[in-house]
């Protein structure tokens, strides 16, 4: 019987930004081994991340597990170094095993990878759960790899693609993903946004729908998954919030979904199944400011819902615009409004430095954060990530080379008119200017004395 062991490589790469990397079980691998499960495949997974592991603790896990083969995820451009790294111990751990490569950015360069990392036999490009499963039984069964559609892999030394696999349509059809593989001491719920070091206890992350219709400029989302949302239904979203809570103690859900909000009426039938199965937890999400309204956060937020990431991005209608988010500035003050009024703490996430964003654009963002009733927010450079439409202009223009498929850009890398300096200005002016306004400091003074939040906000509004 085939041995597969799937790994999330630790990160010792040095991160910027918003750094998500310990917020949550690794789901992709899960589902993938679920699947695997259901089959009777035996399947391992080590959590470099949750399990607090460096790369030297790996070697000896892998040969005492002693696979057949190993996956490998990769899904940022920044990590891909901790990714090649751990191909490189897995081979030496594991010779005869074949080492496959997935996830959001090995899906976007996988025929570099193929051509760059000896020790990868294979990548899977796009949405993994069956294309791995395939894969793996053609391993076993010596078949033919160029029958299992979404690889790419080494033919006679050149990179080849088997074809696009079309991803699942019915995500009610999957397993939830496998976490009782994880061990015990993995801790999740610990990350860095902005400056501020978060730690949640008992947390769990879900997906609960794929895809992405809007296709932003520097996301590479609807790359991956499709223009598609492809939603669970309530019913299947809720049953693994119960098995969550009821089996695994969970106290803290992340919906990690990119459109958790797309389509109201739905969120609103999961929060009414919440209640009426009294499911005792709190949970969090992201979501679209085009999509919002009193009627769904009023649901969210009865059900358990207390904090939801808005991708607001900028203050200036022109570089919304430049970014193809398909929404209005307007919008986005409304949003945070309709979540403060339902009691819902709003993280703001903003993005600066749009090739096309001058000073004016910047007062306009600063004004926005000044003024808005956010609880946080967080202010990050824009970057030039493989599989968005960003990086294509770049590599059109020549600024973006075929040889740095692995590098990790920040705007001021590719583009002249703006400077690393000016980026790291920008920055840090906005984050003063949200966390050192008076209204912010009182509103936090209250948390810590544990006054109610209404009263707190109503100070806020009325004194500031």
């Amino acid at each position: 019987m085939v041995r597969v062991l799937l790994i999330n490589p630790p990160i010792k790469t040095q991160m910027t930004g918003v750094l998500f990397t310990a917020m949550c079980e690794p789901l992709g691998l899960l589902y993938m081994a679920a699947v695997l499960e259901q089959r009777g495949i035996e399947v391992g997974v080590i959590d470099g991340i949750g399990e607090g592991l460096k790369h030297e603790d790996l070697e000896n896990r892998i040969a005492e597990f002693s696979p057949d083969v190993v996956g490998i995820a990769c899904m940022m451009t920044e990590t891909y170094p901790d990714s090649a790294e751990m191909a490189r111990i897995a081979r030496r751990a594991a010779p005869k095993a074949k080492i496959i490569l997935g996830g959001h950015n090995a899906s976007f360069v996988a025929d570099k990878i193929i051509e760059n990392l000896p020790e990868a036999d294979y990548v899977v490009v796009g949405e993994g759960e069956y294309t791995f499963l395939e894969l793996v039984r053609s391993i076993s069964n010596k078949s033919d790899i160029g029958r299992v559609k979404g690889v790419m892999y080494r033919n006679n030394g050149k990179a080849t693609f088997t074809g696009v696999k079309e991803p699942v349509q019915n995500l009610d059809e999957l397993p939830f993903p496998a976490k009782h593989l994880l061990p015990q001491n993995a801790r999740y719920g610990h990350f860095w946004y902005g400056r501020y070091r978060v730690a949640l206890k008992n947390l769990s992350g879900m997906i609960t729908s794929r895809g992405c219709p809007f296709g932003c400029t520097f996301c590479s989302c609807t790359t991956f998954s499709g223009r598609k949302i492809r939603a669970r239904s309530p019913e299947n979203v809720v049953k693994e919030m119960e098995y969550l809570v009821n089996e695994r103690g969970v106290k803290q859900i992340f919906i990690v979904d990119d459109n958790f909000t797309a389509f109201p009426k739905r969120v609103t039938e999961i929060c009414r199944l919440i209640k009426e199965r009294n499911i005792d937890v709190n949970w969090f999400c992201e979501g679209r400011v085009d999509t919002a309204s009193e009627e769904m956060y009023k649901a969210m937020a009865k059900a358990g819902c207390w904090l939801i990431f808005l991708g607001l991005e900028s203050g200036s209608q022109r570089v919304l615009d430049y970014y193809k988010k398909k929404t209005t500035v307007e919008k986005g003050r409304q949003a945070v409004a309709l979540a403060q009024k339902a009691g819902i703490d709003v993280v703001g996430s903003f993005i600066v430095g749009a090739p096309i964003e001058v000073e004016e654009d910047y007062q306009k963002t600063l004004d926005f954060i000044k003024h808005a009733d956010m609880d946080m927010v967080s202010i990050s450079s824009l970057k030039v990530l493989p599989g968005t439409e960003l990086w294509r202009r770049f590599e059109e223009s020549g600024a973006i080379k075929p040889s740095d498929w692995d590098k990790y850009f920040e705007i001021f890398d590719v583009f002249d008119g703006h400077s690393k300096e000016k980026i790291r200005r920008w920055m840090t002016t906005a984050e003063n200017g949200f966390y050192h306004r008076p209204s912010y400091i009182v509103k936090e003074m209250g948390r810590l004395f544990g006054r109610h939040r209404k009263l707190i906000s109503y100070v806020v509004r009325n004194l500031f």
